[in-house]
């Protein structure tokens, strides 16, 4: 069985959080131009859908709700 644990809260992410989100982290520059090689470093952080929607807002826009499987 998969386990995931949040990025944000660090408690465990269970099946029935159908929004919990995989995020990934890499260079913003490389992928912009186009320069990403498949050994490029890069991170996987996963999040309930719960934090994301706490936590994951900028000054000038926040998640989408069809992120986490809602209409908008």
């Amino acid at each position: 069985m998969l386990e995931f644990q949040c990025w944000f809260c660090g408690a465990g992410i269970n099946r029935d959080d159908d929004g919990a989100l995989l995020v990934s982290v890499e260079g913003l520059w490389r992928w912009a131009e186009g320069r990403r090689a498949t050994d490029d470093p890069f991170q996987n952080i996963y999040v309930h859908s719960h934090c994301a929607k706490d936590r994951m807002a900028g000054a000038t826009m926040s998640l989408e709700p069809p992120v986490f499987g809602e209409e908008d």
